[in-house]
């Protein structure tokens, strides 16, 4: 008979989660690594990460009367590390439940590098999820973590209406021209799809590209002033939970990543022996990531995978005394440099995956 315990991985391994970023993004990881890239001559490009999104309650915000904004507001009183950064403590109960329908996801870039990159997820649940990569420059660095706070009904509906209240959702669009904000993304479920506008460096060009006009740059604007900062204008009765928690992953996205395309074989054989024994046991699925700066992509072979896996192949790794050395702020990330004239360097990275 079947150990139940196995067939429950087993299955679990078949259920997609969906990774911190908004469909069609790169990974955080690839901003940082592209970031890595461009720092030995020019300043970064990136763009990262979430945002949620606002109202228009019975009149209670004026939309007109909103001055514009010259750029990103930061978040008052920035919280510091309130969530996990790296993988939860062996005794750390897992957010539930795991799956959940996404309302608004939205992604902030505030400078062209990691400071203040700012992403959020809001669910039909109403569950919130948000992180920031620490303050603006000059503030706090260190990243909060995944943070998880509850909306009522009424607060999932007033942010979902004031994205769609800009008259910019009717399609999937690429704005671009002057007086947008930095860089970013915005979904909103419209009816049974995502509809999704970006602007800036984020993310996939492929949507069609619109030239802003002034009133829809104003827009842009405005509505990320807002999300950044909910608590300041969403009603008391909006909120279930508004104290900030760490968000729990059950799951991780594990990538492997190298500088060229490989076989899964020549990329495991560069590992330490107990990590490629481990790692041959799994599913791994090869994809490719657009890289702006140059013609090649990233090569990946990513998993879905528990916290229990991560954890165990993090503490091979660990032991092995690979480590990635200038730290990360998006979690934990390993490389493993070549050993051998035919090994591969390989970026070992796991990233918290939020319900899908």
């Amino acid at each position: 008979m079947s150990d139940p315990r196995s067939v429950l991985e087993r299955a679990m391994e078949r259920v997609e989660l969906r990774p911190f970023t908004l469909d069609g993004f790169h990974t955080r990881r690839e901003r940082k690594q592209r970031n890595q890239r461009i720092a030995a001559g020019v300043v970064g490009i990136a763009v990262f990460v979430a945002a949620v999104w606002i109202v228009t309650a019975g009149g209670a915000f004026d939309r007109g009367a909103t001055p514009a904004v010259t750029g990103p507001t930061p978040t008052p009183e920035y919280p510091g590390q309130v969530g996990i950064v790296g993988l939860p403590p062996e005794d750390a109960v897992p957010s539930a439940p795991s799956r959940g329908e996404l309302v608004v996801g939205a992604t902030f870039g505030h400078t062209g590098g990691d400071p203040g990159r700012f992403g959020l997820h809001v669910y039909a649940d109403g569950r919130l999820i948000w992180e920031q990569l620490g303050d603006l420059p000059g503030g706090d660095p260190t990243p909060t973590g995944l943070i998880e706070q509850r909306l009522t009904p009424q607060g999932v509906e007033l942010i979902r209406n004031e994205v769609l209240a800009t008259g910019l959702f009717d399609h999937d669009l690429r704005i671009v021209g002057a007086g947008l904000p930095y860089s970013g993304a915005i979904e909103v479920l419209d009816g049974d799809r995502l509809v999704r506008v970006a602007f800036g460096d984020a993310g996939p060009q492929e949507e069609p590209e619109t030239t802003a006009t002034s009133g829809q740059a104003n827009e842009l604007r405005q509505l990320q002033a807002r999300i950044e900062d909910l608590a300041s204008w969403l009603p008391t009765s909006a909120w279930d939970d508004q104290e900030l928690r760490a968000y729990v992953p059950a799951r991780y996205s594990l990538c492997l990543e190298t500088g060229r395309r490989v076989e899964l074989d020549q990329l495991l054989s560069s590992l330490p022996r107990e990590a490629e024994d481990t790692l041959r046991t799994w599913n791994l699925t090869y994809r490719e990531a657009g890289n702006p700066n140059t013609p090649d992509p990233w090569y990946l072979w990513c998993s879905d995978v528990t916290t229990e896996r991560a954890r165990a192949l993090a503490g091979i790794l660990k032991d092995a005394d690979i480590r990635d050395p200038s730290g990360d702020v998006f979690g934990l990330v390993f490389v493993a440099v070549p050993h051998a004239p035919d090994a591969e360097r390989v970026s070992v990275s796991f990233e918290p995956a939020l319900p899908g």
